[in-house]
């Protein structure tokens, strides 16, 4: 096969978007994707203002909202202490990830990239440096797929990640998810609902159609002791965090039941000699905060850009690329530090009081808070004395 320019590991949002402006860019560029589109996805159905503003720099934001639904908050009920209605501070939509995935990998396609449904089953390495991937067809052969660069979009445990050596150890204490789509659960005005307590949490997104994305998330030894029976675990869990307000009582599950985890993903640095990694591939943060796609689209549109760059330099200058790592690292890492306080802040009932009396006393500081979240500001502005300081002083 004649060798495409850049080559994309996986079809999700982060590497339909980098294929996408790579595409408009005039690169050849191939898509390589396991799965049949459209794709039952439940993770990540969540578009906050930051994905937003970034689906409107793409073009596509009319599309997806003709998928979607408006969201106006996030309803936070915390152990021992009271719910607390925190209203986004700009639009935000919930969207099926059938919907969404299928929305950019078009878009991809429309914009001039190959698109090839395989499964990537190894990375090509010649003098250090990577030059393609492995596949393997729905016929069962092996091809190679060569490429000048190649981008692994390939989500946790990112199988790129992992040929080329980038991935780093895990902290114990990862968490799973075990849900999926519902009917049932009623009104919820708009207002995503999250119910939160010992180190898990019950999380209640309504989608269209009276759809609801449900996903309860719990410890890894937690979940081991459902093995005899996972839906009465979930349900028991989800029964606890919902203190009586919400339960899967009266609910249907649409589909099949997801299972997701660990939820841990961590890497060394996002690239090697002629890779780049995207979105979850290049390190997973806790989608408590409902970052993912917005880390996605954002990161897809940094690659983007360092690949053009690369490709306008020598095959071994690999500065554009250590760029690109460079910022992911920085934004990553304060992302992370912003998921561990605002877990801490939910988590530990003391704490929990403390936060939502504030939050009720000072309503903007809770905003800005949303907006260091939703990717509108950057994340160090959530840790001014202005914001978080008045959320625990």
């Amino acid at each position: 096969m004649k060798p495409e320019t850049v080559v994309v590991a996986g079809g999700g949002p982060a590497g339909s978007v980098t294929a996408l402006l790579l595409a408009r860019a005039g690169v050849e560029v191939r898509v390589i994707e396991r799965a049949r589109f459209p794709r039952t996805k439940v993770c990540g159905e969540y578009l906050n203002g930051g994905a937003m503003e970034a689906l409107a720099r793409l073009g596509v934001l009319d599309d997806v909202r003709a998928v979607g639904s408006e969201l106006r908050g996030v309803r936070l009920v915390p152990a021992g202490a009271a719910a607390v209605a925190l209203a986004f501070p700009g639009p935000a939509l919930a969207c099926a990830r059938a919907d969404l995935d299928t929305v950019l990998l078009d878009a991809a396609a429309a914009a001039g990239a190959a698109i090839e449904q395989a499964r990537v089953e190894d990375v090509l390495v010649e003098d250090g440096r990577c030059i393609g991937v492995r596949v393997r067809t729905p016929a069962g052969d092996l091809e190679d797929r060569p490429a000048r660069v190649v981008v692994g979009a390939d989500g946790i445990g990112s199988l790129v990640a992992r040929k080329l050596g980038l991935t780093a150890p895990v902290a114990r204490g990862a968490r799973y998810a075990v849900g999926g789509h519902y009917a049932g659960f009623g009104a919820f005005d708009g207002f995503v609902e999250m119910y939160v307590g010992r180190g898990a949490y019950f999380a209640l997104n309504p989608l269209s159609d009276g759809r609801t994305n449900v996903m309860v998330v719990v410890p890894r030894e937690r979940l081991a002791r459902w093995s005899a029976d996972v839906d009465a675990g979930v349900g028991g869990a989800a029964a606890e965090l919902g203190r009586g307000v919400r339960s899967f009582a009266d609910a249907l599950r649409i589909g099949p039941r997801v299972s997701i985890g660990p939820l841990a993903h961590r890497v060394r640095r996002a690239w090697a000699p002629g890779a780049v990694l995207v979105g979850d591939a290049a390190g997973f943060l806790d989608p408590f905060t409902g970052q993912g796609v917005f880390l996605a689209l954002t990161g897809a549109e940094r690659a983007a850009d360092a690949i053009l760059a690369a490709l306008r330099r020598s095959e071994g200058d690999t500065a554009p690329f250590a760029a690109y790592g460079r910022w992911r690292d920085a934004d990553v890492a304060w992302r992370r530090r912003l998921c561990r306080t605002v877990a801490l802040l939910v988590d530990v009932p003391p704490l929990a009081r403390r936060a939502a009396n504030r939050l009720a006393r000072f309503p903007d500081a809770g905003a800005a808070l949303l907006e260091a979240l939703a990717g509108v500001v950057p994340p160090q502005r959530a840790f001014r004395p202005s914001v978080l300081g008045r959320l625990i002083a």
